[in-house]
């Protein structure tokens, strides 16, 4: 028929054209697990793979996820149930942003005198701050006189809110974590996981008011007094690819802490728990996934012959090892009977994932 030309002549140059575009360097090189396979294990890959191993940690339980998927990509005791100092503030914070009137100023009930050897935003009795002052002294300094505050405010007392703490943990399928205090002292009851811990921030993070809060480095507050508040999180001060979240240090947890890192599109949540460099092995941990991992976008190269729709769109982001994402193979495949095409991602006998076109 005479519209049957047409169209196989352009279904013959997508295929020539997007074979070209695969094997040139605009698309991952072919792989197939066979003596025909179009892209060889190079002596790089092989190097690469060597590198890949797991940094070397002193921390007792650690682990990175991906800040959007929460994909694991590094592991190390992530669920054994530990002391989690302040970072319990994550859960503290998280509940009154969601509960809380954050604008509405308030008479405090609690002295940082209360408190001794204890690390404090430096409350005094009477005087009168808004809940989202409250959650820059929770946040920035750790204190746990700003943790009390903040429970009594939201929940009338501390037992109230941490109960309420305990069903939000529920609600998050946080299974290893148990809280007693909105504030992280220690007590054998009050534990969670290095996992638990990076599922809570991947959760918290997702609200903006959380996300500017932990990102502060300082921040001055005013109330009777002003009170001069410095995060702890010494990450922030010295690289610029940490966005927060929270620190932790007890006789029972040790040193703790959790951060988020973003480079470019890559964005990752680290947690180190009991660590005796807790920021030096962050750091390590942040370099080895950023150096170690690449984040492969599911979409099509750009062609004049794609039909609806905007082919360079991406549908979904795969994470690999970067070796393994130099194996990885796009191949186009054209279904004549219906003008449909596929640009497949695989990895061996396994798709990583599709875009569906189709052909004019």
């Amino acid at each position: 028929m005479i519209a049957a030309r047409p169209r196989s002549t352009a279904l013959w140059l997508v295929r020539l054209l997007l074979g070209l575009l695969v094997n040139t360097g605009f698309g991952p090189p072919g792989y197939l697990e066979s003596d025909e396979a179009r892209s060889p294990i190079f002596a790089r890959s092989v190097w690469q793979m060597q590198q890949a191993e797991s940094p070397p940690l002193a921390a007792r339980s650690a682990v990175v996820i991906d800040a959007d998927a929460g994909t694991i990509l590094y592991a190390r005791r992530v669920h054994e149930r530990l002391p989690m100092a302040s970072m319990t503030k994550m859960m503290t914070a998280l509940l009154a942003i969601e509960r809380g009137q954050l604008d509405r100023r308030f008479t405090i009930q609690v002295d940082a005198a209360d408190y001794p050897d204890s690390s404090l935003m430096g409350l005094r009795r009477g005087d009168r701050l808004s809940l989202e002052d409250l959650l820059y002294g929770l946040m920035l300094p750790s204190g746990n006189d700003a943790a009390v505050a903040v429970a009594r405010i939201v929940s009338g007392s501390e037992a109230a809110f941490v109960a309420a703490m305990n069903r939000r943990a529920a609600d998050l399928g946080l299974v290893d974590t148990h809280f007693v205090n909105p504030h992280g002292l220690d007590d054998p009851d009050h534990y969670s996981s290095a996992y638990d811990m990076a599922r809570l921030a991947w959760f918290a993070l997702r609200n903006p008011t959380f996300a500017r809060i932990v990102a502060t480095r300082e921040r001055e507050v005013k109330g009777s007094a002003t009170y001069q508040l410095h995060n702890t999180n010494r990450l922030l001060f010295t690289r610029t690819d940490v966005r927060g979240v929270k620190t932790g240090t007890t006789d029972l947890a040790g040193r703790c802490v959790t951060a988020f890192a973003v480079d470019g599109p890559r964005r990752i949540i680290t947690v180190v728990m009991n660590s005796p460099n807790y920021f030096e092995e962050t750091a390590t941990l942040i370099d080895h996934v950023f150096a170690q991992y690449t984040w492969l976008p599911i979409q099509a190269p750009p062609s004049p012959f794609y039909g609806a729709g905007d082919p360079t769109v991406t549908v979904g982001v795969v994470i690999l090892l970067r070796w393994k994402a130099a194996l990885v193979d796009a191949e186009l495949i054209v279904d004549e009977a219906t003008d449909q095409a596929t640009y497949v991602y695989s990895l061996g006998k396994t798709v990583l994932g599709e875009v569906r076109l189709t052909v004019p």
